[in-house]
C-alpha cells in the first residue's frame, strides 16, 4: 500500500488498520488520508484553513446531519455501523479510484497553474515588449530630431567658417601692416635710442677728455709763461742762476704734467675707437695654452693690482689648448680685472679675484672669474653688458668695458658669457670659449 495513504480514526476502539488520533492539521495535510468520524463536526475547527489542500476519503458512521464542501480533493462516504466490519474488503478498489482521481485533479491544478503562469509571463513579456518598442520609436524619433538638428549646425557652422574665414584674411592683411609699421617703430626706437646713448657716451667722454687736454693746457700755458718771464729777465740781464734753475724745474714738471694727460686723452681716444671698430679681428689666428694666456693677462696687470693691495689666484688646467686669438682673451681679462678694481673694489682693500677654468665638452671650455667685491644690485644687473652704460660717467668710467668683453667674447673668441651677482656678495662671469674659434666676420 502506498506509504502516503494514512488511516486515522476518531471512534474508539477503532477498525482494524486504522489508527485513533485527535484530528489536527498535521493528519489532514500528510498525505492521502481515510478518516473516519462519527461527525463531519468533528472536522468542522479544520476545514475553512485547509479545504484546498486535503486529499482522501472522510467515512461518516450513519447518515451526516447535513451536506458539506469538503473540497476537491476530499471525498465523503456514509457508512452504515454493521458496514465497519467488512471496511477493509471493499475500501481498496475505492482508495485506488480515489488515488488516481487525486492524481488527475493534482496534474489538472499543475496544468492550471501552468497555464496561469504562462499567461502572466506572456502578459509580461507583451508589457515589455510594447515598453521596448515605445522606447525604441521614442529614440528613433529622438534621432531623427538630432539629425536634422546636426544637419542645421552644419549649415551654420559651414557659414560662420566661411565668415571667420574672411575675418582671418582681412586680420592678416591688417597684422602684416601692423607689423610692418612696428618694425618701422623700432628701427626708429632703435635709432633714437642709439643716438641717446651716443649723446650721453659723449657728453661722459667730453669731461673725461676736458680733464687731461684741460691739464694739458694750463701745464703749457704756464710754460709759456715761464718761458716768457725768463725771455724778459735775460733781455734785461737780470736773469740768475737760481731763476733758472727754478725755470728749468718748472719745464721738466710741466712737461710731465702735459705728457701724462696727453697719454690719458690718447687712451680715452683709443678707447673710444674700439667701441665700433672690430677689436682683436686684427691678430693672427693660433694654437694657445689657456693657462698661458690666462697668466699673460694677469701679468701685465699686475702692477695696477698690487699698487691698490689687491691679488689674483688663478687655477688653469695645463691641459687645455684653444686655436684662436690669445690677444682678445687677454683685453677681455684686463677688462674685467680692471672693472673689478674700479667697481667692485671701490673703497676696498685687499679684493681677492678667482680666475679658473674646465673643459665642458669636446667643443667648449667654461671660464670662470669671479670678485668678492661689493657686487652688482639686480636692477643693474641686466645693462651691464650695454654700450655706455656705467654708474661712474664723468668719474673716470666710460660704459664700454664689458660692452667689449661681450663683444671679443661672442664675434671673435665664438663663445658667451654671463653675470650673476648679489650686493655685497661679489660678482661672477661664466664665459663659455669656443676650442676652435671662427675667423670673426665667418
Amino acid at each position: 500500500m502506498d506509504p502516503r495513504q494514512l488511516f486515522y480514526s476518531t471512534i474508539a476502539p477503532p477498525p482494524p488498520g486504522f489508527e485513533h488520533v485527535q484530528l489536527c492539521k498535521r493528519h489532514l495535510l500528510d498525505g492521502t488520508v481515510v478518516i473516519l468520524v462519527r461527525s463531519l463536526d468533528e472536522l468542522q475547527q479544520l476545514l475553512p484553513d485547509f479545504r484546498e489542500r486535503m486529499r482522501g476519503v472522510v467515512l461518516v458512521q450513519g447518515v451526516p446531519s447535513s451536506a458539506r464542501s469538503l473540497g476537491p480533493l476530499l471525498w465523503l462516504l456514509t457508512l452504515r455501523v454493521e458496514r465497519m466490519t467488512t471496511l477493509n474488503d471493499w475500501l481498496a478498489g475505492w482508495l485506488e479510484a480515489i488515488r488516481q482521481a487525486c492524481a488527475h485533479e493534482e496534474a489538472h491544478r499543475v496544468a492550471l497553474l501552468d497555464n496561469d503562469r504562462l499567461r502572466f509571463e506572456l502578459g509580461r513579456v507583451r508589457e515589455d515588449y510594447n515598453r521596448v518598442t515605445t522606447r525604441l520609436q521614442k529614440q528613433v524619433n529622438e534621432l531623427i530630431e538630432a539629425k536634422r538638428l546636426l544637419e542645421s549646425w552644419n549649415e551654420q557652422l559651414e557659414s560662420k567658417v566661411g565668415e571667420r574665414t574672411a575675418e582671418l584674411a582681412r586680420s592678416n592683411e591688417e597684422l602684416a601692416v601692423t607689423l610692418s609699421t612696428l618694425e618701422q617703430t623700432q628701427e626708429q626706437l632703435l635709432r633714437s635710442k642709439k643716438l641717446a646713448s651716443l649723446g650721453s657716451l659723449m657728453a661722459g667722454f667730453a669731461h673725461e677728455l676736458n680733464t687731461p687736454l684741460g691739464n694739458a693746457l694750463l701745464s703749457a700755458t704756464t710754460l709759456g709763461d715761464t718761458a716768457q718771464q725768463v725771455d724778459t729777465a735775460l733781455a734785461q740781464q737780470r736773469l740768475t742762476r737760481k731763476d733758472l734753475d727754478t725755470h728749468l724745474q718748472t719745464c721738466r714738471d710741466t712737461t710731465d704734467v702735459i705728457q701724462r694727460n696727453l697719454r690719458r686723452a690718447a687712451d680715452l681716444i683709443q678707447h673710444f675707437k674700439q667701441v665700433e671698430g672690430d677689436a682683436g679681428t686684427g691678430e693672427a689666428r693660433q694654437r694657445f695654452r689657456l693657462a698661458d694666456a690666462v697668466q699673460d693677462a694677469v701679468k701685465s696687470f699686475a702692477p695696477t693690482l698690487r699698487s691698490h693691495g689687491h691679488e689674483v689666484h688663478t687655477d688653469i688646467p695645463p691641459d687645455l689648448v684653444l686655436e684662436g686669438y690669445p690677444g682678445a682673451l687677454g683685453q677681455v681679462l684686463t677688462n674685467l680685472m680692471s672693472n673689478a678694481v674700479r667697481h667692485g673694489f671701490d673703497g676696498q682693500a685687499h679684493g681677492r679675484i678667482s680666475i679658473r677654468a674646465r673643459a665642458r665638452d669636446q667643443d667648449t671650455v667654461l671660464l670662470e672669474f669671479s670678485d668678492n667685491g661689493a657686487g652688482i644690485p639686480s636692477g643693474r644687473l641686466d645693462k651691464i653688458f650695454d654700450p655706455f652704460y656705467t654708474t661712474k660717467l664723468g668719474h673716470g668710467g666710460s660704459g664700454i668695458g664689458l660692452y667689449l668683453v661681450y663683444k671679443l667674447v661672442h664675434r671673435v673668441l665664438g663663445g658667451t658669457v654671463d653675470a650673476r651677482s648679489e650686493p655685497g656678495e661679489g660678482t661672477h662671469f661664466d664665459i663659455t670659449l669656443a676650442r676652435q674659434a671662427a675667423a670673426p666676420g665667418a
